[in-house]
């Protein structure tokens, strides 16, 4: 006897098919990229954008989006996941992952595609639209994160307003006197020459992510090991002020001002705090902002799972209104 397993009432989620194909892309500087693709050969193409910088592509981001209307592109960023050789930062950069993404929409033979993403997959998914609007249909995103710098000091300061005892727990690796710049302090350590340092500081900084990501406590065990590597293209991009200007994603949203864009965001994300999807949402005509009362950051819990499930098809459907998607 076969069991099947078991749903929630109220799950919002698609299944997650198999990858249909997947490969490696060459890149300049010595990179190679990780693929896949899955769902419907001959549906809508939708390129999905992972979090971090240092994050990974995971096939249960799939689940958001429906198989069966939707050809589903994910890949690894530089550095992150199965993508070769792992942590490397020469040349990783926002601007060469938005040169990865062109290279495989070429490579797939696409036309245009939505893109989408949450958290920092969201910078990545709005900076390319930015780049290369004439190849997107629309926008998904969730828990925008607009990296600007108050986004930045929040992040590496400001938690503590609702976090406190995480974040004196984050700011224990840091002598008193340089808590007042927390991101110089931890880049410092990260990336210096002293390994075992470097290796404690990055799994602090990703304990201390994932301490104010989530209001369930997460399914599974912390893997130390993902910590170091995490927080190593982590406080690259952080050094380098995550390879944007400050105002710079709301300065250029007039590129994507035609372009229907779906938001969500949880009223209490601690993350990437509901302003920033506001003050976009403000630049953006065709844009529609949906903030989930009682929602934090992960999209995967109950408050914020079924919001995030509709947005896609409910861009799909704006897409369509318009015109219908030319793939």
């Amino acid at each position: 006897m076969s069991l099947l397993p078991v749903r929630r009432l109220d799950d919002p989620f698609f299944p997650v098919t198999p990858a249909t194909h997947q490969g490696m892309l060459d890149r300049p500087g010595g990179h190679a990229i990780h693929w896949e693709v899955a769902g419907n050969p001959d549906g809508v193409p939708v390129m999905i954008c992972h979090g971090g910088p240092g994050g990974a592509n995971a096939p249960a981001r799939r689940r958001f989006y429906d198989p069966a209307v939707f050809r589903i592109v994910q890949f690894d960023q530089r550095g992150c996941g199965l993508s070769r050789p792992t942590g490397l930062l020469e040349g990783n950069s926002l601007q060469a992952t938005i040169g990865d993404m062109e290279a495989l929409r070429a490579m797939l033979g696409i036309g245009r595609w939505m893109v989408a993403g949450g958290s920092w997959g969201s910078t990545v998914a709005l900076a390319y639209a930015q780049a290369h609007p004439e190849a997107c249909l629309g926008i998904n995103l969730t828990c925008m994160w607009l990296c600007r710098a108050k986004d930045i000091d929040w992040w590496f300061h400001g938690v503590r307003s609702m976090f406190p005892e995480l974040w004196e727990a984050f700011a224990s690796l840091v002598p008193a006197e340089q808590r007042g710049d927390m991101r110089a302090a931890y880049v410092k350590v990260i990336l210096g020459e002293d390994r075992a340092a470097a290796d404690a500081a990055a799994h602090q900084l990703h304990l201390y992510e994932n301490g104010f990501m989530r209001f369930d406590a997460p399914l599974e065990e912390y893997d130390p090991a993902r910590g170091a590597r995490y927080g190593r293209i982590f406080a690259h991009y952080a050094r380098h002020d995550f390879f944007v200007r400050d105002t710079q994603l709301l300065d250029q949203a007039g590129r994507v001002a035609h372009l229907p864009v779906e938001l969500v965001v949880g009223r209490y994300d601690c993350c990437c705090t509901p302003d920033n999807s506001f003050d976009l949402t403000q630049r953006l005509p065709l844009a529609n902002l949906t903030v989930v009362p009682g929602g934090g950051h992960s999209s995967s819990e109950v408050a914020m799972s079924q919001a995030v499930a509709r947005a896609p098809l409910r861009l799909l459907s704006r897409i369509t209104a318009k015109g219908g998607p030319t793939v």
